[in-house]
């Protein structure tokens, strides 16, 4: 049944693509013949309008002369002569308006209203444009193309005859439509408008031509695989010839024939089914439909040709992976993924003999090494992970591939063009992947040939990045790539191998030391190249210290090399780039930072008084010299190792301050409510002094602001928390018995008070945030210490809210109200400040309603009376003063003038 639909399916769709191809002469053959009566109809017009030169050489006329000469000529009549003449008697006739062709300006303008159209809107229409008029050709000839395959299978498995009989008809029957199709082409360019279309996707005679190289392509690999009548090199070699012939074809008829060959070369395995089929033949008969094609495409040079190989080619070679024994893998992998690295990564913009110059049509988007790289990668990883064991041999190869993938493209020249430089990345990070699946699950007895061959392999990509540069590329990426990409891979490898290898750790450290003396040497050779050289060294020793040590010891080792780093800048011997020192200093200071908050970096005996000598002073002493050493050399470093020492210094005083308060460093998980005190105000004075030095800072301004910032977040989250979970009013941490003024509520409110109020009373900088705002965060925690210390001195024994409030501390609150909210308002009036007295006459209220709403409720009596008499005499006498104090300023403020007009 579905034979029989196959065989019909094929017929259909030739006397479908028969079909359109009648229609399409009749509408072309319409279509030109109007094109001729149109250009004769234009050709009549500009005849009859244009002026001659005569009529445009003679002089302008009177309106009724020009209308007179103007009318048509004929016959002398006695009717039509008298009324032309007295139709110009009473007025002249309006004149006649010639058509004119649309002026510059105007075509100006009409293009620009073209040009408003959005590109996408231009490409879309045109797209819908092409498949309304040709998708006839395109459905007809994909239809062909699988009638074709499936006419092949119909004869090739269900016809009654010999399997030579049934190869025999196919083939001839194959070779009987490509061969009308070259009649069918020829008779096309007879004609020139037809000729013209063989240019593009549209070409009829291209699609008969396609349907039968598919059907040559079926038989060949029915007659291998079914009835094994052609060896696997004869099947090969016609193939081959198939291929070349299709490139041939393509050459003459356009490139809608290099379409239906691509898809025809590439799905004809398809076409055929077989229980086991030979992979070696498949491979090579894709391999060498991709040759043609990449033959094909340095031929016509259509850049579409390059994707249309890349990924049928990707994909079945991912296809052949997946399903191939184990036992042909390897030596299949050895043939054919090498042929797909040169066919696909290399070729397309080199060329065959791997020429950097070589002159392509590729874009980026139609060729990029990189996705190329990626997914060649991806097949050596799929065919990796099928594999059960590996022996060196193989490991060897897997190694030499990738390596290649590197030079593959700088073989030549030792350069290669800058579009390769990316997909580097790739196969270096496939190599890392490599050594590390080999370590860990193939290779588990034997890891000494994996980290020789990664050894080697980093080797080679150090010199493949260097022949880059001295080639005279200096572009940023080869810079980088040049500075980055074989330290770091040394680097991360020498850590993988201290955390999982302890046993090689000593080996690889002596490598990574040879990576370093050869930048050094590197660098000592080209003076070009000296600053970036030296600046890797370091960070070569660097990354090797933090390998081997830990604690104190790391941060000396690093405060030395910072030292280091500042005498080669002073002597300028082989000296670093600044941007290498400012790093190194970075990483210090960062480290000491932290040092207070991850006990892993403190010394053992991490609660004794001498900690901060043991872990700052060193650094301190380090960093203090080297600004010194710069200070005439290197104004800018000089700066940023004064902001360093500066930096470091107030943390080795805070540190040490935490400690004689606290009794520890003050870690995180040690937080306490004298912690979150000292840290308070820790944060605060450090953001301030850091904001003064941004004031005098060129580099550093956004660094020193940035921190300036998230120190007082950090001091507004401290007395948030102070607030909150470590209030005195929640858990009892100042003591009732403590001396009034004297104990940590003046610390932890009353001193970052003071400090937020001088600030704004100095005009101290405080970078984006207004003094308002720092002037009333004092004001409030000023007036939460004032609370709270009234709490602690009328209580006799915690300060908790539990405890009950007396008459004489409720007493004291309305009288320490009474008196702030008249000083607030005094100063305002004094002042001229109206906030400021507005806000002391809301304190002033707010005390009025807490006598009559809460004091009063708890008096009776005597007391009652004497509390309300107090209080009105209190506000009374406010207003009298306030009174007389306005009406002292009114005077003054008179009295001013007059002197002045005096």
């Amino acid at each position: 049944m579905f034979t029989s639909l196959a065989v019909i399916l094929a017929i259909v769709a030739i006397l479908i693509t028969l079909k359109a191809v009648g229609r399409i002469s009749q509408l072309e053959n319409e279509v030109s013949h109007l094109h001729k009566e149109l250009a004769e109809l234009r050709a009549r017009w500009f005849e009859r309008t244009t002026p001659s030169e005569q009529d445009q050489a003679s002089p302008p006329q009177a309106p009724n002369t020009s209308a007179v000469q103007n009318v048509p000529k004929s016959e002398p009549s006695p009717v039509s002569e008298p009324i032309v003449v007295a139709q110009s008697a009473k007025e002249a006739p309006p004149p006649i308006v010639e058509p004119t062709l649309p002026s510059l300006d105007e075509v100006h303008i009409g293009g620009l209203a073209q040009s408003s159209e959005s590109v996408f809107e231009k490409q879309a229409s045109k797209l819908l444009t092409n498949i309304q008029e040709n998708w006839l050709v395109w459905v007809g000839a994909l239809a062909m193309l699988i009638g074709g395959g499936y006419l092949v299978q119909v004869i090739g498995s269900h016809i009654e005859f010999s399997p030579i009989m049934r190869v025999t008809i196919t083939f001839s029957i194959s070779l009987a439509t490509v061969l009308a199709g070259e009649w069918f082409h020829r008779r096309e360019q007879k004609s020139p408008d037809r000729a013209k279309r063989a240019k593009g996707f549209t070409y009829v005679p291209a699609a008969i031509t396609g349907t039968g190289l598919t059907g040559i392509y079926c038989t060949v690999i029915f007659a291998f695989v079914f009835y094994q009548l052609l060896s696997p090199s004869a099947s090969l070699l016609i193939l081959a010839g198939a291929a070349f012939s299709s490139l041939a074809l393509s050459l003459r008829q356009g490139p809608l024939m290099a379409v239906l060959g691509l898809i025809g070369g590439y799905s004809a395995p398809l076409w055929i089914s077989g229980t086991e089929p030979n992979y070696f033949l498949l491979a090579g008969y894709i391999t060498a439909i991709s040759v043609a094609a990449t033959l094909l495409m340095q031929k016509i040079r259509h850049a579409w040709i390059s994707p249309s190989i890349t990924i049928p080619h990707i994909l079945w070679m991912l296809l052949l992976i997946e399903s191939m024994p184990l036992e042909q893998l390897f030596s299949w992998l050895t043939m054919f993924l090498s042929l797909t690295l040169y066919l696909l990564f290399a070729v397309p913009r080199m060329g065959w003999m791997l020429k950097p110059r070589y002159r392509h049509c590729l874009g980026k988007w139609m060729h990029p090494p990189t996705g190329i790289a990626l997914a060649i990668t991806l097949l050596v990883l799929s065919a990796l992970a099928r594999m059960s064991t590996i022996e060196t041999m193989q490991m060897v190869y897997f190694y030499t591939f990738f390596v290649a993938m590197i030079w593959l493209p700088a073989i030549r020249q030792s350069w290669s063009l800058r579009v390769y430089l990316p997909s580097i990345l790739v196969p270096s990070t496939a190599i890392m992947l490599l050594s590390v699946a080999l370590e860990s699950i193939y290779m588990t007895e034997g890891k000494t040939p994996v980290l020789i061959a990664f050894g080697i392999s980093i080797v080679l990509i150090t010199f493949r990045t260097l022949s880059q540069t001295l080639a005279g590329d200096h572009s940023k990426l080869t810079g980088i790539l040049f500075l980055v990409l074989a330290p770091s891979m040394t680097l991360i490898t020498l850590l993988y191998i201290y955390e999982f290898m302890s046993s090689h750790v000593l080996g690889w450290t002596f490598f990574t030391a040879l990576i370093a003396i050869y930048y050094a040497l590197l660098g000592q050779r080209f003076k070009a190249l000296a600053l970036e050289c030296s600046a890797i060294m370091h960070a070569i020793i660097a990354g090797t210290a933090f390998v081997w040590l830990s604690g104190t010891w790391l941060t000396t080792a690093i405060s030395i090399q910072v030292a280091v780093m500042a005498l080669q800048t002073q002597s300028n011997l082989f000296r670093p780039a600044s941007w290498a020192v400012k790093v190194a200093m970075g990483i210090l200071v960062v480290r000491l930072t932290l040092l207070p908050l991850i006990p892993e970096w403190q010394p053992i005996d991490s609660q004794h008084w001498a900690w901060v000598l043991i872990s700052y002073l060193p650094s301190l002493v380090i960093l203090a010299y080297a600004r010194t050493v710069l200070h005439r050399s290197d104004t800018d470093l000089a700066n940023w190792f004064e902001g360093a020492f500066l930096h470091v210094f107030l943390m080795a005083i805070f540190t040490q301050t935490n400690y004689w308060l606290t009794g520890h460093y003050g870690y995180l998980g040690d937080m306490d409510f004298t912690s979150a005190v000292v840290f308070a105000n820790q944060a605060l004075v450090m953001g301030l002094v850091y904001s003064y030095r941004s004031q005098f800072a060129q580099q550093l301004e956004r660094v020193y602001q940035a921190y300036s910032y998230l120190l007082w977040s950090a001091f507004v989250l401290f007395i948030a928390l102070l607030n909150s979970g470590e209030s005195p009013l929640m858990v009892n941490n100042v003591s009732a018995d403590a001396m009034p003024l004297f104990n940590m509520l003046s610390l932890g409110w009353l001193l970052p008070a003071a400090i937020l109020l001088v600030t704004t009373y100095k005009r101290w900088n405080t970078l984006q945030i207004p003094y308002t705002f720092v002037a009333g965060f004092g004001l409030t925690l000023t007036a939460v210490w004032l609370g709270m210390s009234i709490r602690q001195f009328w209580q006799p024994i915690s300060m908790t809210l539990d405890q009950p409030t007396g008459m004489a501390e409720l007493f004291t609150y309305s009288i320490a109200g009474l008196i702030v909210g008249g000083l607030l308002t005094w100063g305002g009036v004094t002042r001229k400040t109206m906030t400021i007295q507005r806000i002391g006459l809301a304190v002033l209220a707010c005390v009025a309603l807490k006598v009559f709403l809460w004091d009063v409720r708890s008096l009776d009596g005597f007391w009652r009376a004497i509390s309300f008499l107090g209080l009105g005499a209190s506000l009374i006498a406010l207003g009298w003063l306030f009174q007389k104090l306005n009406r002292s300023l009114a005077q003054s403020t008179e009295a001013q003038p007059e002197e002045h007009t005096e």
